[in-house]
């Protein structure tokens, strides 16, 4: 299972629209093209900042599972019961 990080998230719109038809695309982290050639998804490999974390909940060694351990984590609609898999760590004191 994949998660994501963010402790800043910098404008990504334009890798969020379909090429062809021009409309809004959800984000699947690059399945279909980085994570099937073994590689991170576009946004982690060109964050200039490494803000962006990208793992597998399931291996207890995963960078994703040290950033959990280490840091304030929150997850939007948390409260809904949907058991969301982006989690926002704040990158000053009160942010998020």
């Amino acid at each position: 299972m994949s998660v994501v990080v963010t402790v800043w998230l910098p404008a990504l719109s334009s890798a969020l629209f379909h090429p062809e038809n021009h409309s809004a695309d959800k984000c699947n982290f690059c399945r279909d093209t980085n994570l099937a050639q073994g590689k991170l998804p576009a946004c982690v490999e060109s964050c200039p900042t490494k803000a962006l974390v990208f793992g597998d909940l399931n291996d207890p060694n995963s960078d994703i599972n040290k950033m959990l351990s280490i840091k304030v984590i929150y997850r939007d609609k948390e409260h809904l019961g949907t058991k969301p898999k982006l989690f926002k760590a704040a990158f000053h004191k009160g942010e998020v």
